[in-house]
């Protein structure tokens, strides 16, 4: 157990594969908000022991109730991979993670490398990118590509706060991840997007040709 009244860092698992946006809405739309701008540690810990009240008069508990501060990337599935309303980009978008008291942000921030399609493939363009800096092209491939099909997208949040416990936060979170059989059905709608509507745009100039055209994002 954690001491009350002491802050820590707690790094989460890391996950290669991406969260169902409706579970992680659900989680977020249930995240324990204090009312108050500046956090009392003592409110958090009698929170922690008691529960808290959610908007209803619904008294509840949750595994973020400790949480002052967290940050990070996450990689989030598309809802519609085409027609109207469709939000394919979240499969090549890192989303920032940004969380401090009662403001909470999730916003597109780039791309993930492993999302590079150039004509000589996103390992030559990464090269020409860090040709001063090979130590840091070295740790990016060691350290951010975690999967070799899904390249360097994937959850990457820290947690700090006083009285959290490692495993409620990352049970919380590993719900909010695509099942085994979601996943597969991911890997399905994937290839049909990559091989219809890539297919037709990759037939035109491509944004790679110019240089400074995307931005891409480099995980800390």
């Amino acid at each position: 157990m954690w001491q009350s009244f002491c802050c820590i860092t707690l790094p989460c698992t890391t996950a290669a594969r991406p969260f169902s946006s409706h579970r992680l809405l659900v989680l977020l739309n249930t995240w324990p908000v204090p009312v108050k701008n500046t956090l009392d540690v003592q409110v958090l810990s009698d929170a922690k022991e008691s529960g808290y009240t959610l908007g209803d008069g619904v008294k509840d508990d949750s595994p973020f109730v400790g949480v002052l501060r967290s940050k990070g990337f996450c990689w989030i599935g598309p809802t519609k991979w085409s027609g109207a309303n469709e939000d394919a980009y979240r499969h090549d978008t890192a989303m920032y993670w940004s969380h401090a008291g009662k403001h909470f942000s999730l916003n597109a921030n780039g791309k993930w490398w492993g999302s590079l399609k150039t004509y000589d493939g996103w390992e030559s363009y990464m090269k020409k990118l860090f040709k001063d800096n090979e130590g840091e092209y070295e740790r990016i491939l060691k350290e951010d590509f975690v999967s070799e099909e899904f390249g360097d997208r994937r959850q990457e949040l820290v947690f700090i706060g006083t009285g959290i416990e490692k495993d409620e936060i990352t049970k919380a979170l590993d719900e909010c991840l695509l099942t085994d059989e979601e996943l597969e059905t991911y890997r399905q709608k994937l290839k049909n997007y990559q091989d219809t509507v890539l297919s037709a745009q990759n037939a035109g100039p491509s944004l790679f040709d110019v240089e400074g055209g995307v931005e891409h994002t480099e995980v800390q």
